[in-house]
């Protein structure tokens, strides 16, 4: 059964996942996970430790999303597929976390 339910999914292109740290002085950490299909690609965001409310996602120095943060945690699913509009990510990506312009987490994608 879960085969069956498997081929009806697009096809991955390739999956890259980074374990965010924090930068200049804030300790909060995350993850991210891109995985690219053929209609585009999914992007999976979880956060903690991040003061404030909203954190904006930047790849390669792009905003690719914003995230809504409560009691210092966040997570977020994005899916081109669904109308996010998500830049194209590869092996080697920036990833960057920032709130008010300031980088906060920080990590470079790799594949999985």
């Amino acid at each position: 059964m879960l085969q069956s339910i498997l081929r009806m999914l697009p096809p991955l292109r390739g999956a890259l996942a980074v374990k965010l740290t924090g930068v200049s002085g804030f300790t909060g950490h995350g993850s991210v996970h891109y995985a690219a299909m053929e209609q585009g690609g999914v992007l999976t965001v979880s956060l903690s430790g991040v003061a404030g409310r909203r954190a904006d996602i930047f790849a390669d120095g792009e905003r690719a999303a914003s995230i809504a943060i409560t009691n210092g945690r966040a997570s977020a699913t994005f899916s081109s597929t669904k109308g996010d509009k998500l830049p194209a990510l590869a092996d080697g990506a920036h990833i960057d976390i920032r709130q008010n312009g300031d980088i906060v987490l920080s990590g470079v994608l790799t594949r999985v």
